[in-house]
Formats: structure tokens, C-alpha cells, sequence
């Protein structure tokens, strides 16, 4: 886990969103954006009430990789859980 730790120190030393922005794109090949993505993408669709038969179709996901993300939602305590619950998510929604 140590380059993970590293990656995260990167990331949150970086000022700028544009900065975080083009490290993952420099970071991350093309697959590897596609599937950050869409899990963040399941994540999403989770917490705005869609089902998971409805996301899965959607998506072309397997239900193991949607019943994941519903877990993490589930737990009070998961970072993901607190960001859309703080309303920071809805704001950065509307504002694109």
C-alpha cells in the first residue's frame, strides 16, 4: 500500500483541480479511465435511487460489481457515503 499512499499524498498536495485533472490523465491509460468511470458512474446511479437490474442493464455491468458499490453505500462511515450525503455532489452536479 505504500504507492498508494504516495499517489494519495500526490493527489491531495495538488492546488487545482486542472492539476488533479491532467495527473489522472497522465496517470491512467484510456481502459483504466473507462473503468474509474463507470464505477463512479454505478456509484452515482446507486445513490440517485436507480436499481441495480436498471444499472446493470444500462451499463453492461455485471450485478458482483454493482453489489459492491451498493455496499459501500451502505456503510455510514465510507468516504463516497459522506461526500454525497454532504451535498458537495449535487453542487458539482449543478454546476456543469
Amino acid at each position: 500500500m505504500l504507492v498508494l499512499e504516495e499517489i494519495s499524498k500526490i493527489i491531495f498536495n495538488l492546488d487545482t483541480e486542472k492539476k488533479v485533472y491532467d495527473f489522472m490523465l497522465e496517470i491512467l491509460t484510456e481502459s483504466e479511465l473507462e473503468i474509474l468511470s463507470k464505477r463512479w458512474r454505478i456509484l452515482s446511479m446507486l445513490h440517485e435511487g436507480r436499481t441495480q437490474r436498471e444499472i446493470s442493464k444500462e451499463l453492461n455491468v455485471s450485478l458482483c460489481k454493482i453489489t459492491r458499490g451498493s455496499k459501500i453505500l451502505k456503510n455510514q462511515n465510507s468516504v463516497i457515503t459522506n461526500y454525497f450525503n454532504s451535498g458537495d455532489y449535487y453542487e458539482y452536479r449543478n454546476k456543469k
